[in-house]
């Protein structure tokens, strides 16, 4: 996964912070992070969190902060954005476009 992408999603105004993580980066304790640094222990535990859960998605309510975390079992996608924001309404079609594997990464048939 490309940080390009998620480096686009952080451009919107309302977004503080992205996590693109795919299972491989997840065993090795990596994973691709733009935004505010604070955040990101926060949205890792919301991973966790998904999946004792056994949710595709969970939704995360910190102050005045949302955090979506949505996924499956080989890639995880969080954002963090302020509540209220009129982002609120592209979050969801944001994050099920970085859930999409880009062109070139598709196996050849």
């Amino acid at each position: 996964m490309s940080s390009t992408r998620i480096e686009r999603v952080l451009r919107h105004d309302g977004i503080v912070a992205v996590l693109d993580q795919t299972a491989e980066q997840a065993q090795a304790g990596d994973a691709a992070w733009v935004g505010e640094e604070r955040w990101k222990p926060i949205v890792l535990e919301a991973v966790k969190l998904r999946q004792v859960a056994g949710e595709s998605a969970v939704r995360i309510l910190v102050g005045e902060h949302a955090i979506l975390v949505a996924g499956d079992e080989k890639h995880v996608v969080g954002v963090v954005f302020i509540k209220g924001h009129p982002v609120v309404k592209s979050v969801v079609r944001m994050v099920r476009q970085l859930m999409r594997l880009p062109a070139n990464a598709l196996p050849a048939l």
